[in-house]
């Protein structure tokens, strides 16, 4: 689950959350044409730092405004982010001044903490060692 994935490499292949981001404004405004209201919430994933959710933000926006000139119509939308890693909620305050709203990936946050997995079966049913944290036999029955 860790690596070259999610905001990093849309950083580095912006060319995929432009695409990602312009086909979510293409079908917003077909739904706004048909009558139904829509805002779309745009997330961008595994936020670590908040350069890297600025950049991000910077493609979004420009395919929003590229979409809405060649469609003729104004969309109301929201970025974010999910706070999937350690460093994203512990700069968290950081990333608020640009992100509209949070999310927050539990599985993730999770594994990347306490480096164990809900799919970890064997490790669940050895768990005592783990319920002094005091939410291990909440989280594994989620």
């Amino acid at each position: 689950m860790l690596g070259f994935r999610g905001c990093r490499l849309g950083i580095v292949y912006s060319e995929i959350s432009e695409m990602q981001a312009r086909a979510v404004f293409e079908a917003a405004a077909e739904v706004q044409k048909a009558g139904i209201k829509v805002k779309p919430e745009v997330m961008i994933p595994l936020v670590g730092f908040k350069k890297e959710l600025d950049l991000q933000v910077a493609v979004v926006h420009a395919a929003a405004k590229a979409v809405m000139a060649e469609k003729k119509i104004k969309l109301s939308y929201m970025v974010g982010t999910m706070i999937e890693v350690p460093r994203g909620a512990l700069t968290a305050d950081e990333i608020a001044q640009t992100a509209e709203f949070f999310s927050f990936g539990t599985n993730d946050l999770t594994q990347t903490c306490l480096g164990i997995s809900r799919a970890d079966k064997p490790f669940r049913k050895s768990s005592r060692h783990v319920d002094s944290l005091g939410s291990f036999r909440r989280w594994s029955r989620a």
